[in-house]
């Protein structure tokens, strides 16, 4: 199996980066994605952070464990990578980072709360380096959604702009 055909049964993914990809776990009622899939040297590699195996991933897929193993007859497999999602309008494109900034923020925001009530006296040292570290992922979470949501705007603009160019080629 290929890294194109595992994702086109997945929910929520997204790019992690050349041959990584994030998605919601199907052995679970994920709501946000917990499930990281990568293409190793021989086949693809997932994991479940909420905790679900290997074996529980595949049976919700539908598919055997083998079947992540990349064919060693047909070296083509291996290269292949996912074309990007087709792009909608910009507005649309827009849309959805708002959204994704929204959630970075809203994410973000509830850890710092929570953070601000953490009574560190009685965390041991570990558990503190734990809870620093989802703070500062959660500050890391909110300074990311202000470049989605610049994003977006610019988006916006983009477009407004175009339009604005193509009605005055049309008067002209």
């Amino acid at each position: 199996m290929i890294a194109t055909e595992l994702l086109s049964r997945l929910d929520g993914v997204r790019s992690r980066g050349a041959g990584k990809w994030s998605a919601r776990c199907p052995a679970h009622a994920d709501k946000s994605p917990s499930l990281t899939i990568a293409e190793g040297d021989r086949g693809l590699l997932v994991k479940c952070f909420a905790g679900c195996s290997l074996r529980a991933i595949c049976i919700a897929l539908g598919i055997e464990q083998r079947e992540l193993f990349f064919n060693a007859r047909d070296k083509s497999q291996r290269r292949q990578r996912p074309a990007p999602p087709v792009r909608g309008d910009r507005r649309a494109l827009a849309f959805r980072f708002e959204l994704a900034a929204l959630d970075l923020r809203l994410r973000g925001e509830r850890i710092n709360e929570a953070g601000k009530k953490l009574d560190i006296v009685i965390l041991t040292d570990d558990e503190l380096d734990r809870a620093l570290g989802h703070v500062a992922q959660a500050y890391a979470d909110c300074e990311r959604a202000e470049l989605f949501e610049h994003v977006a705007d610019e988006l916006r603009l983009k477009e407004c702009w175009e339009k604005k160019h193509a009605r005055h080629e049309r008067v002209a």
